[in-house]
């Protein structure tokens, strides 16, 4: 048994390599290529031309429109979240896009750390699932939205937590349970602390851009109203199944009454069931939903499983769907919504025998012996 066992661990050392540092550095690789090529993803090259709006003095936004807002390519966030793209345009867009690509990627790989996740190989599997992988690929501020999210989760005992979670919540106005979630578990101090952050963009934005703060809920309303069929929301799986639309709303409407139930009745489970309950909840609740908003169920994999384990894998099923959207096609919005929810009910329950398993596999760390745990 012992000549096996050595024998197995030799052969796990340059596995565990390959998969968990090689593959994720030759796809970090690739999409440089390929983001060079291609002058940035479409995201990035949107809040690029945002930024350069704003540095002349211009309002970023197009005149709402279903016409100019059906294809997906027009600035729809908050002013002021412009304003960081600002330094891009002084750089070549190619140039821009490969640093802002390498931004994200060490985006992600803080937030697992902020995150309190120590096993090196999570960082390498982290960069595999299509929610990273697509974000990094399409220029997406979804890696920086997760960084704020483990920034308020690594601070959550201090008031300054409410602020990023203010900021992710007024950038992505469907993260809006996460604030919710400072008040159920009693975090006054940084929930008054996410309030102050939101007045305080709430003014910078009126300074800015008062035009653009004046029509942006008419410009969010009418992107709801053309992009919601196509995404892989709940509303969109409705809207699939040919449900009338006012009966799609009003389901919408009690999923978000019901996040914020869940979220109560779990309080006396502790943070990190109510954290990862807010994440699902905010990822369910949404009218529209892009593969790429999945980054975010990083956090509650990295709370609940700090070392390898299944749940870990659970994103790499999403490849099965690659593209951005639905385009209403029933069973790629089930898989999606499949995949939250097992992540938000596998993140509050005990680990699993295939959970010891992967993370009692031997670990290797550079210029250290193979330990065994």
């Amino acid at each position: 048994m012992n000549v096996v066992s050595a024998s197995l661990s030799r052969f796990r050392r340059p596995l565990e390599i390959g998969v968990f540092a090689q593959v994720p550095a030759i796809s970090c690789l690739w999409l440089a290529w390929f983001v060079y090529g291609h002058g940035g993803g479409g995201d990035f090259a949107i809040f690029r031309r945002a930024g350069r709006a704003v540095l002349h003095g211009h309002s970023p936004y197009v005149h709402p429109t279903l016409k100019l807002l059906a294809a997906n390519d027009r600035f729809v966030y908050p002013t002021p979240f412009a304003i960081p793209f600002i330094p891009f345009t002084f750089t070549p867009e190619k140039v821009a896009a490969v640093g802002f690509l390498a931004l994200s990627v060490a985006a992600v790989l803080a937030s697992v750390w902020l995150l309190g996740v120590r096993d090196w190989r999570c960082y390498g599997v982290s960069l595999l699932g299509l929610p990273v992988f697509g974000s990094l690929g399409v220029g997406s501020i979804g890696p920086f939205l997760l960084l704020l999210c483990a920034l308020g989760w690594h601070f959550r005992n201090r008031t300054v937590a409410g602020v990023p979670l203010a900021l992710a919540a007024v950038a992505k106005l469907f993260l809006w349970p996460l604030l919710v979630w400072l008040l159920v578990t009693r975090r006054f101090r940084a929930f008054a602390a996410s309030l102050a952050t939101i007045g305080a963009i709430l003014v910078l934005w009126a300074s800015v851009d008062a035009e653009g703060m004046r029509r942006y809920l008419q410009t969010i309303r009418l992107l709801n109203e053309v992009q919601r069929w196509k995404s892989y929301s709940v509303q969109s799986l409705l809207i699939s199944l040919h449900v009338p639309a006012f009966t799609s709303e009003l389901a919408a409407g009690v999923v978000g009454v019901a996040a914020v139930s869940v979220l109560v009745l779990l309080r006396r489970n502790g943070d990190r069931t109510t954290f990862a309950a807010a994440v699902a909840s905010a990822l369910i609740a949404t009218p529209i939903l892009w593969t790429h908003y999945l980054v975010l169920l990083l956090a509650p994999i990295a709370i609940a499983r700090p070392r390898l384990a299944a749940l870990w894998l659970l994103p790499l099923v999403l490849w099965a769907t690659p593209h951005p959207e639905s385009l209403g096609v029933v069973w790629r919005i089930v898989l999606v919504l499949a995949v939250i929810g097992l992540v938000a009910v596998r993140a509050v329950r005990p680990e699993s025998r295939l959970t010891e398993r992967l993370a009692g596999l031997p670990r290797f760390a550079p210029g250290a012996e193979l330990e065994r745990t």
